[in-house]
């Protein structure tokens, strides 16, 4: 029995949009079918996509905890990313970073390996400095005020993080904050610094020195390669 070609006009409309969506990014060997100058192809998604951010995962809180932790966040998939938080502490704390392993122990990464300076300026025209070598954390902002004195969110930022899954890497990281401080300033801060530890980390801690954080949002992004 002979079979007539598949031709345009025996195709559906709806032989698209009847079918169940993927709702997420496809992977790199997902593939797509088209004409290659008249000629029907399938291509793996890996050819088309370019640079960009992916969302790997993030945390929030809106009642009082300890820390906000981002694991499993970093992995083999990225060399680059980017995160971006805002958070706002129960008291007057500092707010600090640490990295965490990826199922290493200890999972919290708190010896002196973190080095930082961050150059800023307040609302008052004043200069701010944070900085230190070989501290157990990094961190990002000092003096703010409590959730009682201010709308939510005390400090937010951004920051890029280089190789933090690298088991052979020194982690680097650079961006910019700012944080409402308990004088009534702004004080918005910018620069980097290293994570001197070659442990394969798969996230980061979110705290405050002392107190709570009594509210966060906080999202990591991969850096697609190419």
């Amino acid at each position: 029995m002979a079979f007539s070609k598949i031709a345009a006009t025996t195709l559906s409309d709806d032989i698209i949009s009847g079918k169940t969506a993927l709702a997420e990014a496809p992977a790199d060997t997902d593939e797509l079918l088209l004409s290659d100058a008249g000629t029907l192809k399938r291509i793996d998604y890996s050819h088309l996509k370019s640079g960009g951010l992916v969302y790997v995962g993030g945390g929030s809180t809106t009642s009082n905890v300890a820390s906000v932790n981002l694991d499993n966040v970093f992995s083999a998939t990225y060399d680059n990313y980017l995160l971006i938080v805002d958070m706002t502490s129960d008291g007057n704390g500092d707010a600090i970073l640490h990295f965490r392993s990826a199922g290493g122990s200890p999972a919290t990464q708190t010896a002196s390996n973190y080095s930082y300076c961050m150059i800023g300026m307040d609302s008052a025209g004043g200069s701010e400095t944070i900085y230190s070598t070989n501290d157990s954390q990094f961190q990002m902002g000092h003096g703010l005020y409590d959730k009682d004195d201010i709308d939510f969110p005390s400090w937010s930022g951004f920051f890029y993080i280089n190789s933090p899954f690298s088991s052979s890497h020194t982690k680097t990281f650079n961006g910019t904050y700012i944080n409402e401080a308990s004088s009534g300033e702004h004080r918005s801060f910018s620069g980097g610094g290293l994570f001197q530890n070659q442990t394969s980390c798969g996230g980061v801690r979110l705290s405050f020195s002392s107190d709570s954080v009594n509210n966060c949002t906080a999202r990591v992004y991969g850096l697609v390669n190419s």
